[in-house]
């Protein structure tokens, strides 16, 4: 690979191979950022939002060398903390640093250095509710939600879910190499009704309980009334919400 543009010198660390940059610059209407030997030529660098149609909170990658390792990333707003895990899951501390205003780019620059690496570098972050946040984390689209939209979103998906285990089940035994996995599905559709018994009242575990075994029958009786089938094997959705 050619060496690529000098980029802006946004931050400096010591490494066990020596003193490190981190830069990042723009081309072809992209920003890109990586990492190089202090007063050595870019060789490889990161460009942000392009490896998939979904934003993610953390766009990363790493660079091994021998037993040590540095991690760089690109990390959303959301971001407040980053570290480096090596593979025995030791943390060394990372930081971030923001890119140059003129970049108009929201994201910021992250990285950090680690030992013992022969096999993994990775960068991990943490948003600003604590939560750990690693590389396939997708960003959501919307960040306004309101809480009842919230509590759709949650029954929506118990209500898919429980629609989608009643009718595995039914398939299950028939299939052997499927039929040791029948009590997990099981186990699977009672926890999505616990769930699902919450939203519809229930003030404890008791009252949850009591009432998923009914939510269940519900949609045992439903899916066969309907002949309800997943979209992957009946073509366009034709359920409708079990009442």
């Amino acid at each position: 690979m050619g060496h690529l543009p000098d980029g802006i010198v946004l931050d400096e660390a010591a490494s066990p191979g020596g003193a490190l940059e981190l830069v990042a610059y723009e081309a072809s209407g992209l920003v890109w950022i990586g990492v190089r030997p202090k007063g050595s030529p870019l060789k490889g660098a990161l460009g942000l939002h392009t490896g998939s149609n979904k934003e993610h909170y953390l766009e990363a990658t790493a660079e091994i060398h021998g037993i040590w390792g540095v991690a760089f990333a690109a990390v959303s707003p959301e971001i407040e903390r980053v570290e480096v895990r090596n593979e025995r899951g030791e943390s060394f501390p990372g930081r971030i640093v923001p890119l140059p205003v003129n970049f108009e780019e929201e994201y910021q620059a992250a990285w950090g250095i680690a030992t013992e690496c022969r096999k993994e570098c990775r960068l991990i972050a943490y948003d600003d509710r604590g939560r750990l946040i690693d590389s396939s984390m997708i960003r959501p689209r919307r960040h306004d939600l309101s809480a009842e939209e919230t509590l759709e979103l949650i029954r929506t998906h118990c209500d898919n879910g429980l629609r989608y285990t009643t009718w595995a089940l039914k398939k299950m035994p028939s299939i052997p190499e499927q039929a040791g996995h029948v009590g997990q599905v099981q186990n699977h559709r009672h926890a999505l009704a616990i769930v699902l018994a919450y939203l519809e009242g229930a003030d404890d575990e008791r009252s949850a309980s009591s009432a998923a075994d009914s939510i269940v029958q519900r949609y045992i009786a439903a899916v066969d009334a309907e002949g309800w089938e997943p979209p992957f094997a009946s073509g366009p959705d034709r359920s409708e919400d079990v009442k």
